[in-house]
């Protein structure tokens, strides 16, 4: 999921400054889990704005719904397209690419060219949790997992290497960059060996073909049935007693 932060409110005031009637979106998804764009966010920093002497339209997504996923958020702003062209801002309580996808609806869609700013800033894709996340993978396009014994060097290591440890490593394995680290390699080299596969460890990995990441990268899928997905998600949720 996307690592995120909230932005300050002074320099969220800053930037919404000379705007007094503003539209303030989250997200059910990673803002949720990382309490910056919850519908409990949401509800605090409008009532912030409020104090400041805004008016304030709340657009909280429920959690699992991500404004980034544009049937989902398509059906929220719909629902608000008067507040919508009404509203001097939109302030999207999300990382970049829901605040984009947001954007896109609005232009595209709806009609309804409004300026749109972030409340936070975001950090990268992370995985843990439920309360400490560690920046895991790079999204780079070219995975090695499968040879690394699940380990990314890209990340792990400081320096990114990608055929076996530098010449700094210290002693017991840890980073020379950060000595209260264990070293990438290290620990690849541990779980090659406790999973049978340290044979992998003399495998050469080519350099990456980093044009894989030429931004924008696009892609194209078959669209979800999102009524059946969520009748699904329903099922699931009352087998578990939730």
């Amino acid at each position: 999921m996307m690592g995120q932060e909230k932005k300050p409110l002074s320099e969220i005031l800053d930037i919404i400054d000379g705007k007094k009637k503003i539209v303030a979106m989250g997200c059910g998804g990673c803002s949720t889990v990382f309490h910056t764009g919850g519908i409990e966010e949401v509800n605090e920093l409008a009532e912030k704005l409020t104090a400041e002497g805004k008016q304030v339209t709340k657009i909280g997504l429920p959690f699992a719904v991500f404004a980034c996923y544009r049937p989902f958020s398509f059906m929220f702003l719909e629902k608000h397209k008067k507040d919508l062209e009404d509203c001097d801002a939109v302030l999207m309580m999300s990382c970049g690419d829901g605040l984009q996808t947001v954007r896109e609806i609005l232009d595209e869609e709806l009609k309804i060219e409004k300026p749109i700013y972030p409340a936070t800033n975001a950090l990268g894709v992370s995985g843990g949790g439920p309360e400490i996340f560690i920046e895991k993978c790079q999204a780079c396009g070219d995975c090695v997992l499968g040879i690394t014994a699940g380990i990314c060097p890209l990340t792990e290591c400081a320096k990114g290497l990608l055929n076996g440890p530098c010449g700094g490593t210290r002693q017991g394995g840890k980073c020379e960059v950060d000595p209260d680290k264990d070293c990438a390699w290290y620990l690849i080299y541990n779980r090659l060996k406790s999973i049978g596969e340290f044979d992998k460890i003399e495998n050469f990995v080519e350099s990456h073909d980093w044009s894989k990441v030429t931004r924008p990268r696009v892609f194209k899928r078959e669209p979800l049935d999102l009524h059946k997905h969520l009748r699904r998600t329903k099922e699931l949720l009352e087998s578990l007693g939730i």
